[in-house]
This record gives C-alpha cells, sequence and structure tokens, in this order.
C-alpha cells in the first residue's frame, strides 16, 4: 500500500466520523409526539417507501423529468462502480476495464446534470457555490476511476481527486448520501401511521 492509498484511507475515517456525527445531531433534535390515532402502520409505510415508493411510476418527480432520472441512475451507478475500483485499487485487486467503462459511462450523467442546472435560469437561481463544487467532485471521481483503468498514470491524481472529495463529502450536499436513508424512512414511517402509504391503489 503506497502513501496515496493511505491518504485514501485517512480521509475516508475522516468522512465516516463526520457523518455519524452528522447522524447524531440531527438525532439530538428529537422526535415529534404524535397524538392522533393511527390509520396504518408506519413500518408498511417504511417498507414501501424503501421498495415499490423508489419505483418511476409512483415519483412525480420521475414523471415529469424521466431524463433527469435516466441520468441520475447512470451517474450514480458510476459513482458505485468508481467506489469498486477504489477498493481494488487499495486492496490490490486486478481491476475490471468493464467496471471502468461503467465508471465513466456514469461520469456523462454527471456533466448532464450539471449542463442542465447551468443552462435552465430556475435551476440556477435556486443554486449555491456547494451544487456546484459537489456536483465537480462527484462526477470527476468516476471519470478519473475509469480513465486510470486505461492509463495507469491517472491513478495518482485520481487518489488525490478522492482524499479531496472524501473530505468534503460530509460538508456539502454530498451527506445527502447519509441523510436520504434517514429522511426516506421517516417519510414512509410518518405516511404510512396517516394510513397513505402503501396507497390503496398501487402505482
Amino acid at each position: 500500500m503506497g502513501v496515496l492509498e493511505l491518504g485514501v484511507i485517512l480521509a475516508a475515517c475522516w468522512c465516516v466520523g463526520a457523518m455519524v456525527g452528522l447522524h447524531f445531531k440531527a438525532k439530538s433534535f428529537g422526535t415529534r409526539t404524535l397524538f392522533s390515532k393511527p390509520a396504518g402502520e408506519a413500518m408498511a409505510g417504511v417498507r414501501y417507501a424503501f421498495t415499490k415508493g423508489m419505483a418511476p411510476q409512483a415519483k412525480e418527480s420521475v414523471r415529469m423529468n424521466p431524463l433527469s432520472y435516466l441520468a441520475g441512475m447512470l451517474y450514480h451507478t458510476g459513482i458505485f462502480a468508481g467506489f469498486a475500483l477504489l477498493v481494488a485499487q487499495i486492496v490490490g485487486l486486478p481491476t475490471f476495464k468493464s467496471l471502468g467503462i461503467v465508471a465513466m459511462f456514469g461520469a456523462l450523467g454527471g456533466v448532464a446534470l450539471l449542463i442542465k442546472r447551468l443552462a435552465k435560469a430556475h435551476l440556477r437561481g435556486i443554486s449555491c457555490p456547494d451544487d456546484f463544487v459537489s456536483n465537480t467532485l462527484a462526477t470527476v471521481f468516476p471519470l478519473l476511476a475509469g480513465a486510470a483503468c486505461f492509463v495507469p498514470s491517472l491513478t495518482t491524481i485520481w487518489l488525490i481527486e478522492t482524499m479531496v472529495l472524501l473530505i468534503y463529502a460530509p460538508l456539502g450536499k454530498i451527506r445527502h448520501c447519509l441523510f436520504f436513508f434517514s429522511t426516506r424512512y421517516f417519510f414512509g414511517a410518518f405516511f404510512g401511521r396517516r394510513g397513505v402509504f402503501p396507497p390503496a391503489v398501487k402505482p
């Protein structure tokens, strides 16, 4: 294991530790007490929220923006592929060029979403510098991960960029990778208790 790989591990430790801190900070606000009589089961709503509630036909935002949904799916798949390549790099396993191709295609999804944010006036209006920094870091990561499979000399810059990404992740909007799960859970639990989830007519 080289110095850069060790740096990535240390950056990952910071990232995980900071995310855990954010999780407990959010929990410190407490839970709202609900006094109304339950009309359904909270856990049934949670199960729906993490399964069928994630399907494209169940989400209005997806039905209205199918291309953005596909770009987002491609983007996240590329990021996951990039992290698989990162683990292989750190533990000394051979890297698969097929994963590198998936990672680079995923980066295209990130580029498409960044261009959309820049091109649409209403998206520019609600954007802040963090939106662009987070998107750029998360897009360059799978791009370099995939490129390094074909051009090994890019490994150094890829690992440096990875350290920057991991250090920045808890500080910006990338931390949604943590809060997605907690917000989705409480979203499902609330509407499950209200009897709204699962819907009577399943999409």
